[in-house]
């Protein structure tokens, strides 16, 4: 008789589907103390119910925060990752309300909602009694579903803030929505559902040449359509326009290469961010020596404005073009131009040092060179080298052979100008720069020129 084949276990192809996250009894009933703390009851205002009471309002299956992509749009596995990465590390390390009491926002999200609903729910148990619904009701007015989710805008600002991180306005805008549902009874689902928009451009004539822009704008957030960038005319030409005109801001592949080799002190996602935020939100407009109204690109720290460069553009009809973007020291901006003038230098030469890279502020060691460190502490530089000292992310170290660079490029310099006194019998005359202006506002002309 012919032995049977034995058949070859074949592993299922679908996946599994990982079990509804149960937190522990003692874990819910700690974490209920510091919500019920945080929104000023008495944390042991629950105390008195029986054990199967608070079963029945702290333990209902929850789970963390899931990241998926919505059904219809395309996201790179890679950033779904670095999503939920980001925003577990987030709420794991980001304590809410009084950061005394310790309620992280995982913590918060996981228990929080949980609670609001329950509470709601629990006039349809037989558990409670008329007294102890009383009690409940009170605290339900405090922490209530509405709230809570309101609450926990703090982690959506997170998610919005990656969201803008990962985007690019020449490649693919992403956005999404975040659902918080009952998936089946009384297991609570939190899910943020990634989406996707393509990149909007246009066709501009500029200098004879036909050029390619991208439409500034942010992804969907929750329930609101895509945000596109705008900026009222009169932040720029300061004239009373009745009614506003509105200019769409549009900006340059050349430009965003010019971010990346220039402001080369962050990571890919974080410079990303520190572009679109001040194109999209935060408007604020600089002149340039000759007077040319430009767009800065800066970002706040502790309620201190730090500048990294600024947008050059040109106005088409109703359209703000970003052409390029000009680093900190370029001599067409007000601090580049006060830096020429006070050590002498020619454009060619920051070129040359690495003035025009971010990093050169902070691998420089400049109390080898005073003459440099006075001139640098007279402009808003000072305040990126101060934001990266106190930043511990900001781990940059002194290069001492560029260091050796830098100062013999100065002392050759100092050396050749005494040789031109004494063949001349008279000194060139660089301290003429005045003093550098951070708050110049934009000059009221409609001619805009192109960046020298």
């Amino acid at each position: 008789m012919a032995q049977r084949k034995k058949k070859k276990k074949v592993q299922s192809q679908h996946t599994t589907t990982k079990p509804a996250y149960k937190g522990s009894p003692d874990k819910a009933h700690v974490v209920v103390k510091k919500i019920l703390q945080v929104y000023g009851l008495a944390p042991d205002t629950l105390d008195s119910f029986t054990r199967l009471q608070r079963s029945y309002l702290f333990y209902s299956p929850v789970e963390p925060i899931r990241v998926k992509v919505e059904e219809g749009h395309r996201v790179p596995r890679r950033l779904v990752n670095f999503m939920a990465e980001s925003t577990h590390r987030f709420m794991r390390t980001h304590c809410f309300g009084d950061a005394s009491i310790g309620l992280t926002c995982l913590e918060f999200s996981t228990y929080g909602v949980s609670l609001a609903l329950m509470l709601n729910a629990a006039p349809s148990s037989h558990l409670f009694q008329p007294g102890e619904l009383e009690m409940l009701a009170s605290v339900a007015k405090v922490i209530n579903y509405e709230r809570v989710v309101k609450d926990l805008e703090i982690v959506g600002k997170h998610i919005r803030k990656v969201v803008m991180m990962i985007s690019k306005v020449n490649f693919r805008i992403y956005g999404y929505t975040w659902q918080i549902r009952n998936t089946a009874g009384v297991e609570i689902a939190s899910t943020v559902f990634m989406s996707s928009e393509e990149p909007i451009s246009i066709r501009f004539k500029h200098k004879q040449k036909e050029r390619v822009a991208f439409r500034v704008r942010a992804g969907r957030v929750i329930n609101e359509p895509p945000h596109n960038a705008r900026i009222d005319r009169w932040f720029i030409f300061y004239r009373d326009e009745s009614p506003s005109v509105y200019l769409d801001i549009y900006i340059q592949s050349h430009a965003l290469q010019r971010v990346k080799e220039r402001m080369d002190i962050f990571p890919a996602h974080k410079r990303n961010f520190y572009v679109m935020e001040p194109l999209l939100y935060m408007h604020e407009v600089r002149s340039s020596p000759a007077g040319r109204p430009m767009l800065t690109c800066y970002f706040m720290a502790n309620d201190r404005r730090v500048c990294l460069g600024y947008f050059p553009f040109i106005i088409q009809k109703n359209r703000l073009i970003v052409l390029t973007f000009l680093p900190l020291a370029s001599s067409s901006t007000m601090t580049g131009a006060y830096l020429c003038r006070q050590l002498g230098l020619q454009t060619e030469d920051m070129v040359f040092l690495g003035m025009d890279k971010l990093s050169f502020y902070l691998t420089v060691d400049f109390e080898q060179i005073p003459m440099l460190k006075e001139a640098i502490a007279a402009t808003e530089i000072r305040h990126l080298m101060e934001y990266a000292a106190n930043d511990p992310e900001m781990n940059f170290v002194i290069d001492q052979k560029k260091t050796q660079m830098v100062k013999r490029f100065f002392e050759r310099k100092a050396e050749f100008e005494a040789a031109a006194v004494d063949d001349y019998g008279e000194e060139a005359d660089l301290q003429s720069a005045p003093d550098p202006v951070e708050e110049q506002t934009a000059a009221p002309s409609d001619v805009l020129h192109d960046p020298q």
